[in-house]
């Protein structure tokens, strides 16, 4: 779901972010010249990110573009946590969010929908798709190459 560089940049910084017990769950590029560089991380053992992870990945991060090729422009560097409304942005991601309600926009319709807000129900690595409780009732099998953005649906502490 991601673009060229941005899958190149998160594939050579994932490993870096694994050493300090975090993922790269969003990366966004400036698309021109300068901009902001965004960076979100999660952590894998299911505590919030902390303001000094992102403190301590943030310069592994500048130091890694200065020596690459292709990111020789001004940039803005921007480490975060993803929020309470986080995208889920990579397939293995997705069985983790099994009974939460999500946002999901399609790059084409399925069963005539290009946006469905429901709770999602299954997913099935099989056949490459999962299924939403859509918030009228219906049930929608959306296949993994259908997903434009998807990101939780924060409904404050339960």
């Amino acid at each position: 779901m991601w673009g060229t560089r941005e899958k190149m940049l998160v594939d050579r910084l994932e490993p870096v972010a694994a050493s300090m017990g975090l993922t790269i769950i969003e990366l966004e590029l400036p698309h021109n010249t300068g901009g902001f560089l965004r960076i979100f991380l999660d952590s894998r053992d299911g505590q919030a990110v902390t303001v000094d992870d992102c403190a301590k990945f943030s310069p592994v991060v500048s130091s890694f573009l200065d020596t690459q090729e292709g990111f020789d422009f001004r940039y803005h560097l921007e480490v975060s946590s993803p929020g309470l409304e986080r995208p889920i942005r990579r397939w293995e991601e997705v069985p983790r969010f099994i009974g939460t309600r999500v946002t999901v926009m399609l790059t084409e319709k399925v069963e005539g929908r290009k946006k469905i807000i429901g709770t999602l129900t299954a997913c099935d690595a099989a056949r490459d798709s999962f299924t939403i409780r859509a918030e009228d009732g219906a049930t929608v099998v959306v296949p993994r190459g259908m997903v434009k953005r998807m990101h939780v649906i924060w409904e404050g502490d339960k």
